[in-house]
């Protein structure tokens, strides 16, 4: 499913300019912030960790991984991919990303060659500019409070709560779940 909305893609979003279809919105909203909970952040601290060991090939191709999933969460907006298939040929993570965000997320990546290469000093720098490029995405979801780090004993319950919060809604429009069905169906 390209698009969630019925109408016709209108191309990137203006910055900060939300969503005026219902099903796009909530694709958007709770898609994206479960594209930010489960893939950005894990990527995000493999990219820590790989930045210390000073394993810049790791750190770099993470970073690359990291910004296409964080730019597909702001396509969502307008015209992104509701189903991220990284490893398919036909996905697009820049569908609906203007231009200009595409390029500085990618240099931003690129970076990372000569910054992680074990040194705290640079190597932070590049990971702080990583995480300010991942709140800057998160923002753009709307939310009242920053997303709960679900790698932690409270911050799951919070993910699960969220998932329970927006999947009657994406259910009432005909929207696939936020959660994989492995992960919400009984065994028993």
């Amino acid at each position: 499913m390209t698009s969630p909305g019925s109408t016709a893609p209108t191309g990137p979003a203006p910055d900060g300019a939300a969503p005026t279809d219902l099903r796009r919105l909530l694709a958007f909203r709770a898609h994206g912030a479960a594209r930010l909970l489960l893939g950005c952040r894990a990527r995000l601290e493999d990219i820590e960790g790989a930045t210390a060991a000073g394993q810049t090939e790791v750190a770099v191709l993470m970073a690359y991984e990291l910004v296409q999933l964080s730019l597909s969460v702001r396509g969502l907006r307008t015209e992104g991919e509701l189903s991220y298939g990284r490893d398919e040929a036909a996905s697009d993570p820049f569908a609906g990303v203007p231009a200009d965000q595409v390029e500085t997320g990618l240099l931003l990546a690129a970076q990372g060659r000569e910054a992680a290469t074990g040194d705290p000093g640079p190597g932070e720098e590049w990971l702080e500019r990583l995480r300010e490029h991942l709140r800057d995405t998160e923002a753009l979801l709307g939310y009242r409070e920053p997303l709960p780090d679900v790698r932690s004993g409270s911050g799951l319950m919070k993910g699960f709560k969220l998932a329970r919060t927006w999947q009657p809604h994406l259910q009432r429009v005909g929207l696939p779940d936020l959660l994989p069905e492995a992960w919400t169906r009984r065994v028993d």
